[in-house]
C-alpha cells in the first residue's frame, strides 16, 4: 500500500483505472512478503485448481521442520494401505491478509486471461454459436427423454402386471392356507378332542357312572373266593324288587274289592238294610247336635272378640284424636312464632354502626332498587350518546379519508397526464433530432470520405478492458 501512495499523477500507472492500480499495488506488496508466504499462496492456488494438496513440509513456530506425509503404522495397520483421500488430507492453510489479497489478485489475473481468450476469439465474436448443432442437440435430448418416458411407461405397465399376478398368487395362497387351517381345525375337533385322548379316563368326571360296578350279583364271575364283598347301600335286585312290589299292590287291591263285595252281600241277607239305616240316623242326629253346640260356642267367642275389637278401636281413635289435637296446638304455636319473629318477618335491624349485619340483611329496599334502576338507565343513555358520537366521528373520518383518496386519485391522474404529455413531447423532439441527425450524417458522409489505414486496426486488441 506504501507503493501506491508514492505514485505520481503523471506516471503511466496513475493514469490506469482504480481497480488496475489496486491489483498492481497488491501484487507489488505480495512481492515483499517472505518466501514461505509465497509458497503458501502458491499452495492455495494449487489446491483450488487440482482439488488435493501435495505433500509439503510444515514450518512450526519453534523452527522445527516436520513432514506431514503419513508414514508408518498404528495399531498394526500400515498407513500406506489407507485410501488416497485419507493420505492426501491436509489442514486448511492459515493465510495472512496480505497472502489472501495476493491469492485474490492471482485469481483475478487468471480470470482476466480466460476472459481475454474469449474476447479475442474472432470466430466466436463474429460468427456466434452454431445454432443448427444446438438444435440437433436439443432434438437428440428430447428424443432420449421421450424414449426414457416410453421405457418408464412400459416398465410401469410391466410392474402393474407383475403386481396383479403377485396379488392373484397371494390371494390363492391365502385361500389355500385358510382351507388347510379349516381342515386342520375340523380334524382336530373330530379326532384330537379331549375325549379322544389316551388319558381321558383319568380326567373323565362321569367315569363312575359309565363304569361297571364292582359286582353285578352274587354269581359274578369276576368275584372269586378271595374277593368276597358286599357294600352297604347297593341294590343289585332293584328290577326284581320293583316287579314284586307292583304284583303285591295289584293283589291287595283285588283282595279289598272282594271283601267289600262279600260284606255288602252279607248285610243284604241279614235285615235288608233297616238296622243300618237306624244306626246312620242316630249318628246323624248326634253329629247335628254336636255341630249346633259348636256353632253357638263359636258365635259367643266371635261376639266377645268383636266387643274387644271395638273397645280397642275406640281407644286407638281417642289416641289418634289426642295426637291430632297436640299437633294442631304445636302448629298453632309455630305459626304464632312465625308471625311474631322479627327475623322471619324481616323487621330486625339490618345495619349497626353503618355496617351491614349479614344474618339480618335480606336485600335492598324498593327505594334502593328504584335508584339503582335509574342509575342503570342513565348509564345506558350515556353509552348510547357515546356510541352515537363515535359513529359520527367514524363517519367524519371515513368522509375525510374518502375525500383524501379522491384528491390523491385526481393528483395521480393529473401526474400521469403530464407524464404522457412529456413523453409525447420527448418523442416529438427525438423525431426532430433523428431527422436532423440523419440529415447531418448524410451531409457529412457526402462531405468527408476517409480511408482507413492498417494502423487504425492495430490499435485494437491490445488490452482486456
Amino acid at each position: 500500500m506504501q507503493v501506491r501512495r508514492r505514485l505520481n499523477r503523471g506516471s503511466p500507472v496513475a493514469n490506469k483505472p482504480r481497480s488496475w492500480t489496486k491489483c498492481c499495488s497488491v501484487s507489488m506488496t505480495a512481492l515483499a512478503v517472505p518466501e514461505e508466504y509465497a509458497q503458501s499462496a502458491q499452495l492455495g492456488e494449487d489446491v483450488e485448481g487440482q482439488g488435493t494438496l501435495p505433500e509439503v513440509d510444515g514450518n512450526y513456530d519453534d523452527g522445527s521442520l516436520v513432514n506431514t506425509a503419513l508414514v508408518g503404522s498404528h495399531d498394526g495397520e500400515d498407513f500406506a494401505s489407507l485410501p488416497s483421500c485419507i493420505l492426501n488430507a491436509r489442514p486448511k492453510p492459515r493465510l495472512t491478509d496480505e497472502e489472501k489479497l495476493a491469492r485474490d489478485c492471482m485469481r483475478r489475473r487468471q480470470t482476466d486471461l480466460e476472459r481475454r481468450a474469449r474476447i479475442f476469439d474472432a470466430k466466436r465474436r463474429m460468427i456466434g454459436v452454431d445454432k443448427e448443432a444446438l438444435d440437433a442437440q436439443v432434438a437428440e435430448k428430447q428424443r432420449l427423454k421421450n424414449m426414457g418416458k416410453g421405457d418408464d411407461k412400459r416398465g410401469d405397465l410391466d410392474m402393474l402386471a407383475i403386481d396383479k399376478q403377485l396379488k392373484l398368487i397371494e390371494i390363492d395362497k391365502q385361500r389355500q392356507r385358510r382351507e388347510q387351517e379349516t381342515h386342520c381345525k375340523e380334524y382336530s375337533l373330530q379326532n384330537l378332542n379331549f375325549q379322544s385322548r389316551r388319558e381321558f379316563d383319568l380326567n373323565d368326571p362321569l367315569e363312575k357312572r359309565k363304569g361297571m360296578p364292582a359286582r353285578v350279583g352274587d354269581d359274578d364271575a369276576r368275584c372269586g373266593p378271595s374277593s368276597l364283598q358286599k357294600f352297604s347301600g347297593e341294590d343289585l335286585m332293584k328290577d326284581e324288587r320293583i316287579r314284586q312290589q307292583r304284583a303285591a299292590m295289584v293283589s291287595s287291591i283285588e283282595q279289598q274289592k272282594f271283601e267289600k263285595a262279600m260284606l255288602a252281600k252279607i248285610a243284604k241277607k241279614n235285615d235288608g238294610g233297616v238296622g243300618f239305616a237306624m244306626q246312620v240316623e242316630e249318628i246323624t242326629s248326634l253329629r247335628n247336635e254336636i255341630e249346633s253346640n259348636e256353632v253357638s260356642l263359636r258365635k259367643e267367642l266371635q261376639r266377645k272378640q268383636y266387643d274387644e275389637n271395638m273397645a280397642q278401636a275406640n281407644e286407638n281413635a281417642e289416641k289418634r284424636n289426642g295426637m291430632v289435637r297436640a299437633n294442631m296446638e304445636a302448629n298453632q304455636r309455630e305459626l304464632e312464632f312465625h308471625t311474631s319473629d322479627k327475623f322471619l318477618n324481616e323487621n330486625a335491624p339490618s345495619h349497626f354502626n353503618n355496617r351491614v349485619i349479614r344474618d339480618a340483611y335480606k336485600g335492598s329496599s324498593r327505594e334502593e332498587r328504584v335508584q339503582v334502576a335509574a342509575e342503570q338507565r342513565q348509564q345506558v343513555m350515556e353509552r348510547e350518546v357515546v356510541k352515537v358520537t363515535d359513529e359520527q366521528d367514524n363517519r367524519q373520518f371515513a368522509n375525510t379519508v374518502e375525500n383524501t383518496r379522491r384528491q390523491l386519485v385526481a393528483m395521480e391522474r393529473d401526474k400521469q397526464r403530464r407524464r404522457r404529455e412529456m413523453r409525447e413531447q420527448t418523442a416529438q423532439d427525438n423525431l426532430k433530432l433523428q431527422a436532423e441527425q440523419r440529415a447531418n450524417t448524410k451531409h457529412m458522409n457526402k462531405l468527408y470520405q476517409n480511408s482507413f489505414a492498417p494502423e487504425f486496426f492495430e490499435q485494437f486488441g491490445t488490452g482486456c478492458r
